[in-house]
């Protein structure tokens, strides 16, 4: 059996439950079980050196949205990435249970994530404290949510004001978004040699370095690798890599957020696959 295999077998029963039950289970069970599928999937992320959303396609198995592909589970990779990223919020599952003792509805904490992990919409230790409180509290979920969107859009008011340029970044979006052109024009239009010649970029390492950094690139809290100095003989292969490479700089932060709202995550998720597709012939005629 590969390690896939068994990953997905272990998470299925843990699925079927979820699925089954999630109607009549309170928040804090629900959140507990997906817990529990996101720890399986952190632990084959790092034994495995494998990008999580690599990972999402390879348990889903069918490309969403497409036919004639083998479907290897039912688990979708939304569900997956919540999952995960719930892991990450919570080290152990009993740091969940003592925040969030009293979670009635699992909505309520779907909703309110974004103050959990994402640095745009951090609290201060009062404020959190509130938070944790209204979580538990007896309010109805749909109550809840209606407070948490008054507390997102004040914070949105500040942190997305227009002093707050996209426009600086205008040469960084032409530059990916020329990048992807080419290189979906490569796979489409070209034989593998040829595509990996004219892309200018041979050496397998530093593709798979690039793709794993275009994933890094969409999602914050991923692994990001050093980019070494290269030598590429094709443009806009080399303005794209000097491109990434500056925005992955750690202190690039809220250039990489600003940059999303430019180029959204999952466009970016894909050029991570097709640049990854030139590392072998088999995966290039596959992607076409």
């Amino acid at each position: 059996m590969s390690p896939l295999t068994d990953l997905i077998k272990k998470i299925t029963p843990l699925y079927n439950q979820y699925k089954e039950t999630n109607t009549t289970l309170s928040g804090l069970c629900s959140l507990l079980l997906m817990w529990e599928i996101g720890d399986l999937i952190k632990e084959f992320v790092e034994k495995n050196d494998i990008a999580p959303h690599n990972l999402y396609r390879q348990i889903y198995g069918k490309s969403e949205g497409k036919d004639n592909i083998v479907q290897k589970s039912y688990i979708t990779r939304e569900f997956q990435g919540r999952c995960f990223r719930i892991r990450n919020i919570f080290p152990t599952k009993d740091t969940a249970i003592n925040l969030l003792p009293n979670l009635k509805d699992f909505t309520s904490f779907r909703e309110a994530m974004p103050f959990f992990d994402n640095s745009v919409y951090k609290l201060n230790n009062s404020k959190f404290n509130e938070l944790l409180l209204l979580l538990n509290s007896s309010k109805k979920s749909s109550d809840i949510i209606k407070e948490l969107e008054v507390w997102k859009k004040s914070i949105n008011n500040i942190s997305n004001s227009r002093s707050q340029k996209l426009d600086n970044l205008e040469n960084e979006k032409k530059t990916f978004i020329d990048f992807y052109n080419f290189v979906y024009k490569l796979n489409k239009d070209y034989q593998y040699s040829e595509a990996v010649a004219a892309l200018g970029v041979s050496d397998n390492e530093i593709l798979i370095l690039i793709s794993k950094n275009l994933t890094a690139l969409a999602q914050e809290g991923i692994s990001i690798y050093e980019m070494p100095e290269v030598n590429i003989q094709t443009e806009t292969s080399s303005r794209f890599y000097s491109t990434i490479t500056k925005l992955l700089k750690p202190k690039d932060e809220k250039e990489r957020r600003r940059f999303r709202r430019l180029i959204p995550p999952e466009r970016i998720i894909r050029l991570s696959v097709l640049v990854n597709s030139f590392t072998s012939e088999y995966l290039f005629n596959k992607i076409k």
